[in-house]
């Protein structure tokens, strides 16, 4: 048990595929000093993965989310789940006064995402819960590192950034996943994959202000699968972003400061500072412990109350700049923020 911690926040799990089995259900398991799985659900159609995974942790199984939120045992939710269903999902959970962990990204569109926020920032005031948004990126130690290097001054003044999110797996969707379905996953390289790439550019710029881009398809038969992005902060940070589903495995970004670079390799495990074009610091992080990193500030919000850093407001942001990705391909223009996010 962690020193800080001192009672196991009790989680339930909705969603047991994919990600969750993959990612996030290991990560449980490693953090299992400060969360402990109470409860599971999956979608009702398909219950099997959620039995195989309420045996395996020796937790509940419940046929629905709405059975599984009746349990006074489960305290916080953690919702992998397809972006269409994080609205109404969340909602449930904070009307059943659960706290809610969403895997990114946090809606399907940025009105949804406003109206969770709203709603979990008055839950927050009146009921003490917590919402938290899966952006595990920027727990990557070589993302937490280079922001120490880039506020140290270590690159001269940080002018912006290069970043690509990529991999192949247009060649992978079945013709009837969700992906395909551009209402269902709009913008599917940005939405799903380069949105980790925004957050990260998000945490060290701050709020961004406009964005102009272009969308194409080179494989999938409806949904665009090639995008490249220009994303404007405020002067004199500007960031290009290439994101992709049908080029193999791409994942870096790079600083770009008046007095050298810093590189975050090979899926964030290399990290690499550059000064003036000769002294070079290599760093090798060939563990990614970020979605264990990002559970256990869960843990911390709720116990310890500790502030959120990847909150509605970051998920919103975030999912900002894909909307405004988007339209600009759509319309060929520039696209301001505010447009987008309006009043909020």
């Amino acid at each position: 048990m962690s020193d800080a911690i001192k009672e196991k926040v009790r989680i339930g799990l909705v969603g047991c595929r994919g990600w969750s089995k993959m990612i996030t259900q290991p990560a449980i398991r490693t953090c299992s000093d400060v969360v402990e799985l109470v409860a599971v659900t999956s979608r009702p159609e398909n219950p099997e993965p959620a039995r195989e995974v309420a045996e395996a942790f020796g937790c509940r199984f419940y046929p629905s989310i709405d059975e599984l939120l009746e349990d006074d045992a489960v305290e916080a939710v953690i919702m992998i789940t397809p972006n269409t269903v994080h609205r109404e999902q969340t909602l449930k959970c904070l009307d059943a006064g659960k706290h809610v962990f969403i895997e990114k990204p946090i809606a399907n569109t940025v009105e949804d995402g406003i109206a969770m926020t709203r709603a979990a920032e008055e839950a927050a005031k009146t009921l003490g819960l917590v919402m938290q948004v899966g952006h595990n990126t920027r727990q990557r130690r070589a993302a937490k590192l280079a922001m120490a290097y880039a506020r140290e001054g270590r690159i001269g003044t940080v002018i912006g950034a290069e970043v690509q999110y990529c991999h192949d797996g247009a060649s992978r969707l079945p013709a009837d996943a969700w992906r395909q379905d551009p209402a269902q996953a709009p913008g599917l390289p940005l939405v799903q994959l380069g949105i980790h790439g925004i957050d990260v550019v998000n945490m060290f710029f701050g709020v961004p202000r406009t964005v102009a881009s272009f969308h194409r398809r080179a494989v999938l038969p409806r949904n665009m699968d090639c995008t490249a992005s220009i994303i404007a902060y405020d002067p004199p940070l500007t960031v290009t972003l290439s994101s992709n589903y049908c080029v193999p495995l791409t994942i870096w970004f790079r600083l770009l400061g008046t007095g050298g670079t810093i590189e975050a390799r090979d899926f964030y495990r290399k990290f690499i500072c550059l000064r003036n074009g000769e002294d070079i610091e290599e760093i090798d992080f060939p563990e990614d412990l970020s979605t264990e990193a990002e559970l256990r500030a869960f843990a911390r919000s709720i116990r310890l109350g500790e502030p959120v850093e990847t909150g509605g407001r970051e998920g919103v942001y975030a999912l900002a700049v894909v909307e405004a990705s988007i339209l600009s391909a759509q319309e060929n223009r520039f696209i301001d923020i505010q447009e987008i996010v309006g009043d909020f």
